[in-house]
Order: C-alpha cells, then sequence, then structure tokens
C-alpha cells in the first residue's frame, strides 16, 4: 500500500477483503486516509470499490465528489478527489480491492490503471499464499488438539474404568456389610486415583513454560542412581542393566531434577521396550561421554527391544503417542524432549527395526565455575 501510494504519487491508498460469506468488502489497510473508515463495509456493487468488485474491472474516477457511483462514508473527514479501483484477482476468484485516492498532480490515466493492476496481481498471490499458512496452520493445531483431546480422553477412560470398578466393589461391600470386601477395593481406587494424578501433573509439566534452576550437576552420578534405583524392576524382567560411564564427562550447571526425570524416563521406557516375550538377552545399556570438540554432554540410553519403524521415529516425542498401547500415556518421551530444549539441548532416536532403539540426548556445557554461566 505504501508503495502504491508512492509510485502513484497519491495522497492515500486502501486495500479491501472480500467476505465470501457476507458478500462484501471490508477494510484491511488504510495509508494516509481516514482510520474511521475502517468501521465501514462495502456491499458487492455500491460505491467505487464495491462495482470495481463486481464486475471485475479496474474503475478510473477523476471528479468524485460529481461522480454518482462515489459512496461518501458518514463521520469521516477525508475528502476524495479523484481514484483509481482495481480488483485483486487470483485465477479469477475475488480476493479484494487496491484502491489510491487524491493525485498530487493532475489526473489519473490508463497508464495509472495498468501500474495500480500489475501491483494487485502481486497482493492477490501474497495475500492468497498468506490466507493458504493461515489455513494449515489452523487445521494443524485442530489436529494437534483433536490428537491431545483423544489422547486424554482415552487414558481418562481407563482410570475410570477401575476406579468404576472400585466404587462398585466398596458400595456392594458397605451393602452387604463386608469391610474385607471393602478393604479389598479400596487400594485399586487409590491407584486409580494416583494414575491420574500423575497425568495431570504430567500435562502441566508439558504445557507449563519452565526455566531450568541449575546447580552443579554429575550426570554420571544421576545415571548410576537410577541405574541403581531400576535394578528391581530389571532383575524381575530378567534384564541386563549396563551402565557405562565416561569419567572424563564433567560437572555441569544444570537442573538436578529435570536431568534425573530425563534418564528416568529413557531408561524405564527402554526396559519396557525389552520386557517383551519375542526378546532374548535383554539387555539396556546406558552410557555417558564428553563431547570435548562440541563441549556437549551425551547422554545415550541402548535397547535390544524390536526398535521404532522409520514412519514412527519423528512421532516418538509428540504427547500421547505411544507404541505401548495401554502401558503408556505417551507423555514420557515428549517432556524429555521439552526437558532438553529447555536446557538448550536435544534429543533424537536412532533405530532399526528389529535391532533395537538408541536415544541419545545432548546438552550444552555449562561451566559451574563460572560466575556468567550462572
Amino acid at each position: 500500500m505504501e508503495e502504491s501510494k508512492e509510485i502513484l504519487d497519491c495522497g492515500a491508498s486502501s486495500l479491501f477483503l472480500y467476505d465470501e460469506d457476507r458478500n462484501d468488502l471490508y477494510f484491511e489497510v488504510v495509508v494516509g486516509g481516514d482510520e474511521a473508515v475502517r468501521a465501514y463495509r462495502v456491499p458487492l456493487g455500491q460505491g467505487i470499490a464495491g462495482m470495481a468488485a463486481e464486475r471485475r474491472e479496474t474503475l478510473i474516477v477523476n471528479d468524485a465528489p460529481t461522480d454518482s457511483r462515489h459512496l461518501k462514508l458518514q463521520g469521516t473527514d477525508y475528502v476524495t478527489r479523484n481514484l483509481v479501483a482495481t480488483p485483486m484477482l487470483r485465477k479469477g476468484r475475488l480476493i479484494g480491492v487496491l484502491e489510491v485516492l487524491n493525485r498530487h498532480t493532475g489526473e489519473f490515466d490508463a497508464l495509472d490503471a495498468k501500474i495500480l493492476e500489475v501491483m494487485a496481481e502481486q497482493a492477490a498471490v501474497l495475500i492468497e499464499n498468506t490466507h493458504l499458512i493461515r489455513d494449515k496452520i489452523q487445521a494443524e493445531r485442530l489436529a494437534a488438539l483433536g490428537n491431545v483431546a483423544a489422547g486424554l480422553a482415552h487414558h481418562i477412560n481407563n482410570i475410570l474404568s477401575q476406579w468404576q470398578g472400585s466404587a462398585w466393589l466398596i458400595e456392594h461391600g458397605l451393602e452387604q456389610d463386608d469391610l474385607e470386601a471393602v478393604a479389598g477395593a479400596w487400594p485399586l481406587m487409590k491407584r486409580a486415583n494416583d494414575r491420574i494424578t500423575r497425568l495431570v501433573l504430567d500435562m502441566l509439566s508439558i504445557a507449563k513454560a519452565r526455566r531450568p534452576e541449575r546447580s552443579r550437576v554429575d550426570l554420571n552420578a544421576v545415571v548410576a542412581q537410577v541405574v541403581e534405583g531400576e535394578s528391581e524392576r530389571a532383575a524381575r524382567i530378567g534384564a541386563t542393566l549396563d551402565p557405562d560411564l565416561d569419567d572424563t564427562v564433567p560437572a555441569a550447571l544444570l537442573d538436578p531434577g529435570l536431568i534425573y526425570e530425563i534418564v528416568t524416563n529413557l531408561v524405564s521406557n527402554a526396559l519396557d521396550a525389552v520386557d517383551d516375550p519375542d526378546v532374548a538377552n535383554r539387555r539396556v545399556r546406558v552410557r555417558t561421554r564428553w563431547d570435548a570438540d562440541r563441549e556437549t554432554l551425551v547422554l545415550e540410553v541402548t535397547d535390544n527391544g524390536p526398535g521404532i519403524p522409520p514412519h514412527l521415529r519423528d512421532r516418538v516425542f509428540e504427547p500421547f503417542f505411544s507404541t505401548k498401547g495401554k502401558r503408556g500415556t505417551g507423555l514420557g518421551l515428549a517432556q524429555v524432549s521439552k526437558t532438553a530444549d529447555e536446557h538448550g539441548g536435544r534429543i533424537q532416536v536412532l533405530s532399526v527395526p528389529g535391532g533395537g532403539a538408541t536415544f541419545q540426548v545432548c546438552l550444552p556445557y555449562l561451566d559451574p565455575d563460572s560466575t556468567s554461566s550462572t
């Protein structure tokens, strides 16, 4: 709009967009004119702009005050002497109208109209592309919202089923004065309550923006702590949990609680992966290493489970996406990805179907002894 005003040496320019639902034009951009016109809408066939849109042709008006087609908008102080209005069309479809008003010297002519038509054609392309991008973003947002809603409904429904069953048993026990039945059902209800509480907390963790509360963290010590905590479960499913710790990994400024969650989630997922009847010699390796060239701490958790098919690798970090069926909520890896991002790092999955999977987390090093790092 600034360009059309300058090139054609005009006092003002305006851009109308076409509203297909209402079949009228509305002001989108006003440059150099009266901003009060934004409150008005122009039906097709009314005013110079409305007629240009309806006829799909450029109109030149060099004596606007005496032209019967000129639409004087009440409540505006701007006086229009002359103008050119040209429709913005894209493949025959009306996008809007481009208009320039009040040439500083002389009248508008056919060359001015041609220049404005060229600019209107370019504007139509840009506006259409903007609409396509906006619609695509909106569709992606709706699809993401649908996935979240479906995931929530699925997991809450599973929890409610357990809850309702427990409530029925408790109610039945009370009616029969059977306190033993009540006592037996109560742990089931408590577990259901714990599950829905964890689900809500996990959702809040993913949705809430966090800033890591950094302090000196020994990554090897965190890994050793998690391995010790998960060793009983590994033994129970017949898996070997093998730490492979690089003693050159330096202590770094990290959030200890969030890093503990990263390691725990990845080790727990790896044990889930090998806890499969088809997996022999179940193994999970937790490896740390120091990339001195990039000053990066690297954590890798590898399992010899069934692996992740290539077409699913880009989705494993999406909330509620899970390959575990009813065993998982699909929130663990989403949390890991978010936490890595919050530390300025990244996570990636390396997997060969039938050959297991490796989840690699890279975290940039911040020196705990440097005041600038804090």
